[in-house]
């Protein structure tokens, strides 16, 4: 006779295979149906004392505490019913034997969860580090996310969750560490973007731009720190941790190397070439990190001398002054702004990226009438490039105003 084969899905998103094909359960007392299969399946082969599902699965209802023995008997014959509603043969799932429960004779079953611990133990049993990334690799493929997320509230699947979760940790760390020291600099900068969409909490960002630092690919690592520290901050409302400073300084200094090196080999018309642009250039275009140092450097500084630096916090907007929510048109309208500061402000001032439809600019020995004539400036400029519909919002900012806003909270 042949098998019905099961694959139990537990790590991001629970699911079921039956024979190749996804099956729902009823939505009827679907949680207890998901803890019952996710319960029994973890266990693998050994299976789970009837005590011990019992707890585990009714553990959050005092009302069926006295009775567990009933509750459980009816919670499995009611499952088998739905189950073979959705399309699992008789509805056999798993059998009762020994004070165990099992998986049925008739099912060859699997669970993510299991081959996932599976794979971790070679990993840690092999000898050879190639040997180790091979199944660590096959670890970290299988792992989608926590543990039955949706029912992490309750005990038992909250602690599963966390010991995967840091069998997961490890295999990042042994495979970004392998990756690097082969020097195979792109399988280590898609270890730690693959593991940031699962958790952009853990810094894992950090491991990505080194990579792309390593990789000597600037750009990715720059447009990467500036995307990190803009979500922490906006979303988070924290700061640069410490890790993520060490890593900016780390890049600045590899790419000044970089810079460093190529000045050095250029031609002496590139040389006199550059230091054209230089003289010529328009104003200075840096991260959010850098902006914020520089700000409260100079506007201390020029304090003492009765001067000072305002930001100007510029917004694009549609021809109604609203937000623009549309991402492509968003993008290009940006891309003409950022051309647009470029051309018009002074070669002593600075930009950088703010947000998704906002530019921050740092000027210098400005008043208030300065600031505004720049914002007009830059809108007339912007209108020529993108269109006569472009508008541009705009917030004057000084240092002492900054200070006001912080000494007030």
């Amino acid at each position: 006779m042949k098998k019905t084969k099961l694959y139990i899905k537990t790590l991001g998103a629970f699911g079921i295979e039956c024979n190749g094909k996804e099956i729902t359960l009823g939505r009827n007392r679907a949680s207890k149906y998901i803890q019952l299969v996710a319960r029994v399946f973890s266990a693998g082969s050994e299976g789970v004392k009837k005590e011990d599902l019992q707890d585990d699965i009714y553990s959050e209802d005092l009302n069926v505490k006295s009775n567990l023995n009933n509750s459980m008997n009816n919670l499995i014959y009611q499952f088998r019913k739905v189950a073979e509603k959705a399309g699992i043969p008789g509805g056999n799932v798993f059998v009762f034997s020994d004070g165990l429960y099992k998986a049925d004779p008739s099912v060859e079953a699997a669970a993510d969860n299991v081959e996932f611990t599976a794979f971790i133990n070679n990993a840690r049993n092999s000898e050879k580090d190639e040997d180790k990334a091979k199944s660590y690799q096959k670890a970290f493929d299988i792992y989608k996310g926590n543990f039955l997320p949706e029912l992490n509230e309750l005990y038992w699947i909250s602690k599963k969750s966390e010991d995967l979760r840091t069998l997961y940790e490890e295999c990042v760390d042994f495979l970004a560490g392998y990756y690097r020291a082969t020097g195979n600099y792109e399988a280590m900068a898609k270890i730690f973007h693959n593991a940031s969409a699962i958790d952009p909490d853990c810094e894992w960002q950090v491991g990505e731009i080194d990579a792309y630092r390593l990789m000597k690919d600037y750009k990715r690592a720059y447009s990467l720190y500036e995307e990190m520290i803009r979500y922490y901050a906006e979303e988070l409302g924290i700061a640069p941790t410490d890790n993520m400073q060490r890593c900016y300084q780390e890049l600045q200094d590899a790419a000044f190397s970089e810079d460093h090196a190529t000045s050095q080999d250029s031609s002496e018309n590139g040389l006199k070439s550059g230091l054209v642009l230089e003289e010529e250039g328009g104003p200075y275009e840096c991260l959010y990190p850098e902006m914020r140092a520089s700000y409260q450097i100079l506007s201390r500084n020029m304090e003492r001398h009765g001067l000072t630096v305002f930001l100007l916090l510029l917004t694009i907007a549609d021809y109604e002054g609203k937000e623009i929510r549309q991402e492509e048109k968003a993008e290009r309208r940006m891309e003409s702004l950022r051309v647009a500061i470029n051309e018009t402000l002074r070669h002593g001032d600075a930009f950088c990226r703010y947000s998704r439809t906002q530019y921050l600019v740092l000027l210098t020995g400005t008043g208030v009438e300065e600031c505004m004539l720049v914002h007009r400036r830059l809108q007339d400029r912007l209108k020529v490039l993108a269109g006569p519909r472009a508008t541009l919002n705009y917030r004057i900012i000084s240092y002492a105003d900054m200070a006001a806003e912080n000494d007030e909270e």
